[in-house]
């Protein structure tokens, strides 16, 4: 079979309705089709599935949507004359209406996913979804994904960096603007120059990401270290009770320092436990975070590439359809781009109480601090009975400074996150006023003469 033309520098979309019914498509959508427009309107979208595609991932596709929740797949579809193209499509609920944007997928992942399918395939030959659909997750976890939702927010995250590099070079040598002074082409130029502007601008949340993956996985990695040493710092507690047991001489001392351990060391775990909570919380809205950044990153590059074409002529289309596609293009941008101040609240509300909490845990890492260095002096003072405690206070003095390192650096590291987070937040109020400003210059195509 032969693979249709899909240029890396290309992207295409489909409107569809909650049955799956095609309402709209720009040019290279129905070009790599292969079929005529008017072919392809009020058609399943099954019309170009290929028999190569696992069935669980068209069930996992549904599963999301039906949620409501957009999904992230790489799916071989084929063509009107027998042909095939592999795209990477990403589909999102808006409204009563899916929106599916697809890039050319060309990252190390897309070489793991046809070697998976191959596995699904085989698995659904045998037993069916049943046996796909555990094969899935198996095989996805296998190679690092905790699950479908982790798997599909790298692989869109791993595309798009893959295309920004593939393009770096020849981005500005594939448009060719229509001279035209038509108000249709004067509009159209308008709204180009405000999806560029915003490109650029969301540009600056896409690189960030790298630093919100740090930020995701020390908070991470510490909160469980932190847990590990609070531990140890109850269990070292309750060996300096038992050993204040044994002395003869200033037993009494050492109870009561060993009690002052327990009950900081209680307190010690309380504080970290709740950090941990927040840390986690903090991942997952991190995890979303990223995933609507690369979400508005395929928007606004789908926007501007559907006005390219529309200057260029190349899309078939009527006045009305125009202004509906733009449209919702345009206010899919902008619901994400809501759902992005939104996390950008949360994960202000998380950072701010973590820092709280890790202050709080500061303070009562320092009081222990005291006490070790008093149950040294104590220890050292007394005979050789004593000589269990130095090996006990030794222990906690290590304890405490890797307990003290580890909220140093989570510290660090929030101050800076939180920093940055409130930088963007900011920013984004332009964004915002910048996308309503494109809605009310769209507005004017819907008044303009089908022959302009």
């Amino acid at each position: 079979m032969k693979e249709a033309k899909f240029d890396t520098h290309e992207l295409f979309f489909s409107i569809t309705d909650y049955a799956s019914t095609i309402l709209s498509g720009n040019e290279v959508f129905v070009r790599i089709s292969g079929y005529q427009k008017e072919e392809l309107i009020g058609q399943f979208h099954n019309i170009i599935r290929h028999h190569d595609m696992p069935k669980v991932v068209f069930k996992t596709l549904w599963d999301h949507l039906k949620n409501d929740n957009p999904i992230v797949a790489y799916v071989k579809n084929k063509t009107k004359e027998g042909g095939f193209y592999w795209v990477l499509a990403a589909v999102f609920p808006l409204g009563e209406r899916y929106v599916s944007i697809r890039i050319k997928p060309n990252s190390p992942i897309f070489t793991t996913v046809r070697e998976l399918y191959f596995k699904l395939l085989i698995a659904e030959s045998k037993g069916g979804m049943e046996s796909s659909e555990p094969l899935m997750l198996e095989l996805l976890q296998e190679v690092g994904f905790s699950g479908y939702d982790h798997f599909m927010s790298s692989a869109l995250l791993s595309e798009l960096n893959e295309r920004k590099k593939l393009l770096s070079d020849v981005e500005s040598d594939n448009f060719e603007a229509f001279h035209s002074s038509s108000p249709l082409c004067i509009t159209l130029k308008i709204l180009l120059n405000y999806s560029q502007t915003l490109m650029q601008r969301y540009e600056q949340w896409f690189e960030k990401i790298e630093m919100f993956e740090e930020v995701k996985s020390m908070f991470e990695t510490k909160g469980i270290l932190l847990r590990y040493l609070a531990r140890d710092i109850v269990f070292l507690s309750l060996n300096a009770s038992v050993a204040s047991y044994k002395v003869s001489s200033g037993g009494e001392t050492f109870g009561v320092l060993a009690s002052d351990i327990r009950v900081n060391a209680k307190e010690n775990d309380r504080l970290i436990e709740h950090i941990h909570t927040l840390a986690l919380s903090l991942s997952d809205t991190l995890n979303e975070f990223i995933f609507t950044v690369s979400s508005l990153r395929i928007q606004i590059e789908m926007v501007t590439y559907f006005i390219q074409e529309t200057i260029q002529k190349k899309n078939d289309t009527s006045i009305q359809e125009l202004s509906e596609n733009l449209d919702t293009l345009v206010s899919l941008v902008l619901l994400y781009n809501q759902k992005l101040d939104t996390l950008h609240q949360k994960m202000d509300c998380f950072i701010q109480e973590s820092l709280n909490q890790l202050e709080q845990l500061e303070q009562q890492v320092m009081y222990l601090g005291y006490i070790q260095v008093y149950g040294l002096i104590e220890a050292a003072s007394n005979d050789n009975e004593t000589i269990g405690f130095e090996g006990i206070f030794s222990q906690l003095k290590s304890l405490i400074q890797n307990t003290s390192e580890e909220v140093s650096q989570m510290q660090k590291m929030g101050i800076n996150f939180h920093t940055e987070n409130r930088s963007l937040l900011q920013k984004s109020n332009a964004v915002t006023t910048m996308i309503h400003q494109f809605q009310r210059e769209s507005e004017r195509i819907k008044t303009m003469e089908v022959s302009q």
